[in-house]
Order: C-alpha cells, then sequence, then structure tokens
C-alpha cells in the first residue's frame, strides 16, 4: 500500500511539472516565446515630397503582421540630405508597438523658421533592419525636398503615377520615378519658348520668383525618360505661394503615355498669371498628341464606279513623334467599289509647309486579300490644308500603286475617271 501510494503522488508531480513547463496552450500557438511577425510602413504621403517651408505633418503606420508577447521597436534614421534634425524638421529615432498590438502611428514634423536658405532635402528610412522579433522589414524611404520661398513667389510641384499597378519581371512594384523621368517646364503663351523649368530624375519643383516679368505662362510637362513599358501616367500639381496659396492640388488623370518619348508628346497641364505679387491658376489639361486628333469627313474618288458625285470618304489625322499621319484615305473605296478587303493597314505620314501645302511621301498604306491572295499597296500624293476658313479644309491628290499596277489609272484609261490619280476633297468634322 505504501509502495503504491508513492507511484501514484510521484505520478502526479510529474504530470503538474509537465503542464507547467509546456509552451502550448493547446491553440496552436506558443504563450510563451514571441514569434517573428513581417513588419510594414504605410505612409500617409508619396514617398518624394517637395514642400514649402513651413510647420506641417507626415504620418506613418508601422504594423506586423500578428501580435506579440513583448513590445516591438521599429527604429528611423535620416540617411542623407543637408536639413538639419531638431531644426528644420524632427522625427521619432523610434516607435514601439506595445505587446498585444499590431501597429503604431507617428509623425514626421516640417518647421518653419525665418532665416531665407537655400533648398534643404531630408532623406528618413523607416525601418532600419535592426528591429528585434521580426523576420522581415519591409521599410520606407521618404525624401522631403524643403524650399525657402519669399512673399510673391510661386511654387509649382509636379508628382505622377501610373494610371495602373505596374511590376517586373518578379512582381515587385515599379516605382513612378523609376517608370517615368518627367520634366517640369514653364513656358510663355501658347508654347512656343522654355523659360524655366527642372528635371531632377525624380518629382520635380520650380518656382516662380517675385521679380519674374507679369504675364501668361504655361505650366507644362513632357518625357526626359521612360522604361520600356506601356502606360498611361496621371500627374499631380501643386501650388504654393506663402501666406495666399497653400497647396492647391490639381489632378490630371491618363495626362502623358510612355508610348511616345519626345519632346512633342507634352502636356499642357494650366496657365499661370502674374500680376505683380498676385498670381491665378486656370486648368488646362491638354495632351500635344491628342489635341491634334482630328476627323474629317468628304469624298474621295470620282468615278464612274463609284456614287454620283464621289465615293464618301473619313479620314483621320493626328501627330505622333515622327511626324504627322493620316489614316482611311482610300479605304472606303478600296473595300467597296474596287472589291478588296483591307487586311493590315500601316502608318502613313504627310506633311504641310508653311503655305499649306500637303506632300505623302510614296510609302506602304495597306494591304488587301482578294481571291485568297494578298496584295500590298502603296501611297503617293500632294494636296493643299486651309486652315484659313471654317470649318478647315484638306484635299489631296494621290495614287495607289500594287507592284507597278495603279488603279486610279486604270479608271481613267478605260474611261471610268477624269483623271489618273484619286481626288480626297474633306471638311473638318468639329
Amino acid at each position: 500500500m505504501k509502495n503504491n501510494f508513492i507511484k501514484i503522488s510521484l505520478l502526479a508531480l510529474a504530470t503538474i511539472f509537465t503542464t507547467s513547463c509546456s509552451d502550448d496552450d493547446l491553440t496552436g500557438h506558443s504563450t510563451k516565446e514571441p514569434s517573428s511577425p513581417t513588419l510594414s510602413v504605410a505612409l500617409d504621403f508619396a514617398n518624394s515630397q517637395t514642400l514649402v517651408e513651413e510647420e506641417t505633418t507626415y504620418g506613418f503606420t508601422v504594423s506586423i503582421s500578428e501580435p506579440q508577447i513583448v513590445a516591438v521597436r521599429v527604429y528611423l534614421e535620416q540617411t542623407g540630405g543637408d536639413a538639419t534634425d531638431g531644426e528644420d524638421f524632427s522625427f521619432p529615432h523610434s516607435v514601439t508597438i506595445p505587446a498585444g498590438s499590431t501597429s503604431v502611428s507617428d509623425v514626421i514634423a516640417i518647421h518653419a523658421d525665418d532665416l531665407i536658405e537655400e533648398t534643404e532635402t531630408a532623406t528618413i528610412k523607416i525601418g532600419t533592419g535592426f528591429e528585434s522579433n521580426v523576420s522581415a522589414v519591409n521599410e520606407q524611404i521618404v525624401t522631403f525636398s524643403i524650399e525657402n520661398l519669399v512673399e510673391g513667389d510661386l511654387m509649382i510641384g509636379l508628382s505622377w503615377e501610373a494610371s495602373e499597378m505596374t511590376t517586373d519581371n518578379s512582381g515587385v512594384e515599379i516605382d513612378a520615378t523609376d517608370l517615368a523621368d518627367l520634366r517640369l517646364l514653364v513656358t510663355d503663351v501658347p508654347y512656343t519658348q522654355i523659360l524655366g523649368g527642372a528635371d531632377g530624375g525624380s518629382f520635380e519643383s520650380f518656382t516662380i520668383s517675385s521679380d519674374s516679368d507679369d504675364g501668361e505662362y504655361y505650366i507644362v510637362s513632357d518625357f526626359y525618360d521612360a522604361v520600356d513599358i506601356s502606360r498611361e501616367l496621371n500627374l499631380t500639381l501643386t501650388l504654393d505661394q506663402v501666406g495666399v496659396i497653400n497647396g492647391d492640388t490639381y489632378t490630371f488623370s491618363n495626362a502623358l503615355s510612355t508610348d511616345f518619348l519626345c519632346v512633342d508628346n507634352y502636356f499642357i497641364l494650366g496657365k499661370v498669371t502674374k500680376t505683380g505679387g498676385s498670381y491665378t491658376f486656370e486648368e488646362v489639361g491638354t495632351n500635344n498628341f491628342a489635341s491634334q486628333l482630328k476627323s474629317w469627313g468628304g469624298i474621295d474618288s470620282v468615278d464612274a464606279l463609284g456614287p454620283e458625285g464621289g465615293y464618301p470618304s473619313h479620314v483621320t489625322t493626328q501627330v505622333d513623334c515622327e511626324g504627322k499621319l493620316i489614316y482611311g484615305l482610300n479605304r472606303e473605296w478600296m473595300q467597296t467599289t474596287w472589291g478588296e478587303s483591307i487586311q493590315t493597314e500601316g502608318t502613313v505620314y504627310y506633311t504641310v509647309d508653311e503655305s499649306g501645302n500637303v506632300t505623302i511621301p510614296s510609302q506602304y498604306i495597306f494591304t488587301t486579300l482578294y481571291s485568297g491572295a494578298l496584295y500590298d499597296y502603296t501611297v503617293s500624293g500632294t494636296g493643299v490644308l486651309d486652315e484659313s476658313v471654317t470649318p478647315a479644309t484638306l484635299t489631296i491628290n494621290y495614287e495607289l500603286d500594287q507592284e507597278g499596277f495603279s488603279p486610279s489609272q486604270w479608271l481613267y484609261t478605260n474611261g471610268y475617271s477624269d483623271t489618273t490619280y484619286f481626288a480626297a476633297s474633306l471638311v473638318l468634322e468639329e
């Protein structure tokens, strides 16, 4: 009996000892040892900021993927720039996520002073990699460009973003300033001359100083460079004037396309009118290429095979980085009267001189299908653009050539046309 009592007591003690030393509360999670969550940083603002030196704050939130039994300290550090911590700006050098919580928020503060200084910058890293009890740190690096304005100065800021998420081959999102490098320009009105601007390889800013000439100025953006990915860019314009204009913001969706990298692909955001130390702003929102997309209607080819008075024609003209383009010439005549189906269309360029004389150099226009065979055509011609009348008119006399065969010459030779060429007579459609 005594031996049995000793055995039972020892078994009970062993059970108590085992239970008290267990790290498992039967939920599948440790109750004693902290895990290693992922840390991330969310910003209430864009990573790159250009601002007027004034009292303001920029918020951020640090989060972990699951709560911990101990507090998690996250560190911040200034990694670049010539602005002085504690004078020009201030920030917490660490923030603490309390035990049992998953996030904490704080701010970076910008300070104002009475000194007129050169532009100062500060680069701050939120999440340095020295944090304990976290498995991965998805830090954020933010840059502030702090401008000092005097009364009568107008600071213009330009930022941008892709109209849709853009990633590299690894699925990592491409930062806006890596996707495209834009220029911020100040020009005359209308745009014939660049009067000033900025291209720093990041979001841009430019200041119209108080001693600049009174008058009208266009605010324009164009490309310096971009990656080889087709994307539309949304632009954001900000305006600041000490004591008068405080961060007025204007957005322009799908303003520029990375498909066309040239100085002719520009976007006029707005017009600034300066009168002494006062400024007014008027949105324009015009893309140079889009503004020159025009539709024309009229007739094309007067011949005995088509309707009386000529065959209806619809033509589109526009511009790209290579020059002026025309689409639709002879399209309807070819597919109806001539009976050949257009399979593919080329890009047809034309020129217009100062007198309005139009020239279409010989070039590929389209490929047709007839009786199972494909036929390539070229086009050439001359004409006149008259923009002195309303609506404007465009006349083009042109020929098609299919390996030495000319449909318009055939029409003339066989008595169906009075000319050896096609004659398009078009009117601008408003």
